[in-house]
């Protein structure tokens, strides 16, 4: 079996795209990591940062064919401090401007700035306003005046105005954890070991109020659905919002995981709260439950309640297992990397 990425490489050659076959026609790259040692984004610059040229190169340097070799014998990793006085002020701080120059960040020393009033935002925002050839559709005009300001602005989140805010009065949040980052595409141990399962994270005030205590478990609802899930305690500042890591639950059989693995019995996700669409406003349209800008999904948008409730067995929604067309993964997550 090949990794996604030497696919992807694999298939990059069999189309001729630029940049993945020799002039001959011949594929440029035997597989990814021929590919993240060789490839180069402009001379001396590639994927790798560490042991370049000779191997005692860091960031500049020609590729070294021994470079994986030299990656594997450090256990993966490849470390790089950032000098002590380049650590501030960085987009004005010449010992950072020098450094970056030298290891390959920036090919001169040159301040880059935070546009704190963004023009775009500001010609839709205009065009909703009725200035311009370019217009919205009328029932769009509305969101997008509101919207799309050019300066940072908070406005209450498009369900919360449509839901009763004493029925549902706590915000829930839910994010990707970088381990999930670093193993998108695959199922790494030793990441399984961080992030095994996901506990929903209760400040202070809402666990002192429920009486939780340390294992046990809590029914949420939302207008669209309802979970029950593992909590945790946490001292957090804001005492009505409560969050979890996203995309730690798997479904039984996914990722070929054992069905007793505890991202499938102890591990959730908040999907099951967040309705793809708001609810209907009475206009015949429903609208996107999304950023309006940028179309993603509502994750930060959600409003729920929150009751203690026995430990089932394991988390709810339990959906029937999936099959999986390879074979079954470790149940237990105490295994040795490389076993």
């Amino acid at each position: 079996m090949r990794g996604f990425q030497s696919v992807l490489i694999d298939l990059g050659a069999r189309l001729a795209l630029p940049g993945f076959v020799n002039p001959d026609g011949t594929p440029a790259y035997a597989d990814y990591a021929d590919y993240i040692t060789r490839h180069e984004r402009r001379p001396g610059i590639g994927p790798l940062m560490g042991f370049r040229g000779d191997g005692a190169q860091t960031g500049r340097g020609a590729p070294n064919p021994d470079q994986i070799a030299r990656y594997i014998e450090n256990g993966g990793f490849f470390t790089h401090h950032i000098p002590q006085a380049a650590q501030f002020y960085k987009p004005w701080n010449t010992a950072y401007q020098d450094w970056a120059v030298d290891l390959g960040l920036y090919d001169s020393a040159q301040p880059y700035l935070f546009n704190l009033y963004l023009e775009p935002l500001r010609k839709f925002q205009r065009a909703a306003e009725g200035h311009g050839p370019h217009q919205p559709p009328d029932h769009l005009r509305g969101r997008i005046r509101a919207t799309m300001d050019p300066l940072p602005i908070w406005y209450e989140p498009f369900e919360q105005g449509e839901t009763d805010a004493a029925v549902y009065p706590i915000h829930a949040l839910t994010q990707r954890p970088m381990a999930m980052y670093h193993s998108w595409g695959s199922q790494n141990a030793w990441l399984r070991q961080i992030h095994g399962h996901n506990p929903l994270y209760l400040p202070t005030k809402l666990w002192a109020q429920n009486s939780f205590a340390e294992g046990d478990w809590a029914r949420v609802t939302s207008p669209h659905g309802a979970i029950t899930v593992p909590v945790a305690h946490m001292a957090a500042l804001n005492p009505d919002t409560v969050w979890t890591w996203n995309a730690i639950g798997k479904r039984k059989g996914a990722w070929a995981l054992d069905p007793a693995a505890p991202e499938a019995t102890r591990g959730f996700l908040l999907n099951h709260l967040i309705h793809e669409l708001l609810p209907p406003k009475g206009d015949g349209h429903r609208w996107a439950n999304s950023d309006p800008i940028t179309g993603q999904a509502a994750w930060f948008d959600l409003k729920v309640r929150i009751e203690k409730c026995a430990p089932p067995t394991q988390a709810q929604p339990a959906l029937p297992e999936i099959a999986s067309p390879v074979g079954r993964g470790p149940k237990d997550l105490a295994w040795k990397i490389g076993t």
